[in-house]
Order: structure tokens, then C-alpha cells, then sequence
């Protein structure tokens, strides 16, 4: 029982991020992760022509 109470007076303690802090860092994530999708995605695109263009 003393390890729940310890956890419970430390979450009282954490500093939790305001709404505006995490639509913030939310799009952060979200454009981070769709622009690395671009970059692999169109690596991918052109080793795939390069590889179909090497085979012919």
C-alpha cells in the first residue's frame, strides 16, 4: 500500500500540459510523421523506378 500512496502524492505533483500545449505538440507529431510519410514514400517511389528501369 505505501507504493500506491507514494504514486497517487507524486501524480499530484506532475505538471500536466495545458490544452493548448497539446494541440500544439499534437501538430507537431502529426505533421512531423506525414512529412517523413512523404520523404520515405517518395524514396521508395523513385528506388522502385530506378530498380523497374535497371531490370528491363
Amino acid at each position: 500500500m505505501k507504493f500506491i500512496s507514494s504514486v497517487i502524492k507524486e501524480m499530484h505533483t506532475v505538471t500536466w500540459p495545458t490544452f493548448i500545449e497539446n494541440v500544439h505538440n499534437t501538430t507537431i507529431v502529426v505533421f512531423t510523421g506525414l512529412a517523413f510519410a512523404l520523404i520515405f514514400g517518395g524514396a521508395d517511389w523513385v528506388f522502385e523506378q530506378g530498380i523497374t528501369w535497371l531490370s528491363k
